[in-house]
Formats: C-alpha cells, sequence, structure tokens
C-alpha cells in the first residue's frame, strides 16, 4: 500500500482510511506491506500488525495488488516501467485518482481508478473490489461484504 498518512505532506496517520484499508486487507488474510515518504514510524505505533519499508519499489515485491492511498508527490513520480516486473500481479487500484494512468497501462499495469472511464473495473470510493465497502457511519472503517 503506497500512503499511510491521512494526507500528503504530514505523518498524522489519526483517522487515517489508508491504514483502515490495509487493517481490513490484513484482517481478511493478506500481507500487507506499507510505503509512505513521512508516516511509517507514526503508522507502526498505531498498526504494527502491518509490514512497513522506506523503500518505494521493495514496497511493490511480489505484491498482488498496488493500492495507491494517499496522493504523495513520489508516488505521481514513480516509473511504472521499472516496478512492472516487481509485484506478483501488476494491479494498481489509485483510490486517490493521482496517477496519470496511461503510462502505467502502457508498462503492463491493470490500472484503476474511482474516476476513470477507461478502467476496466469501475470502483466508487475506493473499494478495491466487490467484496470491500466503506461503512458510511465511520468514515475510516472497510468492512467485507457482497
Amino acid at each position: 500500500m503506497w500512503g499511510a498518512a491521512f494526507k500528503p505532506g504530514t505523518n498524522d496517520v489519526r483517522e487515517s482510511p489508508a491504514l483502515a484499508l490495509a487493517h481490513a486487507l490484513q484482517q481478511a488474510g493478506g500481507n500487507v506491506t506499507v510505503h509512505d515518504p513521512q508516516a511509517v514510524a507514526s503508522a507502526m505505533t498505531r498498526n504494527p500488525e502491518l509490514d512497513y519499508t522506506s523503500d518505494l519499489a521493495a514496497s511493490v515485491d511480489a505484491a498482488d495488488l498496488l493500492v495507491l492511498a494517499t496522493e504523495w508527490p513520489e508516488y505521481r513520480q514513480a516509473d511504472p516501467q521499472a516496478l512492472v516486473h516487481r509485484p506478483a500481479n501488476p494491479l494498481l487500484v489509485d483510490c486517490r485518482t493521482t496517477l496519470n494512468p496511461e503510462p502505467w497501462r502502457t508498462a503492463g499495469w491493470l490500472s484503476t481508478s474511482s474516476d476513470d472511464p477507461a478502467s476496466r473495473t469501475r470502483i466508487t470510493s475506493c473499494p478495491l473490489t466487490d467484496r470491500f465497502r466503506m461503512n458510511p457511519a465511520e468514515s475510516s472503517s472497510w468492512h467485507l461484504g457482497s
């Protein structure tokens, strides 16, 4: 997962939708590795059950899915071609509509975002699949459902 802070430019992870999603994925059986340019230490304190890395490229190693959850400039500057062979499955879900999807698709990634009409998978408010839905009563709470 790219991003732990609730917004770029801070290490504040209180009420972070990114960490709520990471925790839900972990609870559903996923192995979640979180990268964030400033918030790794704060996130580790709040969610020690997750894995963390400060290495952007290593954060996608063997991943089945890459979720962009905080719109840091570092993620906009990432080279999709250099990263495409690192994950097990080059699938990118851009929850913040931060990235231009075309370079990612050209590099071989399946890319989707909440407002991209060319996405093969249409998502709303960034549930990763039809199984993940955001609980409207708790803005940072994700749960499994159908």
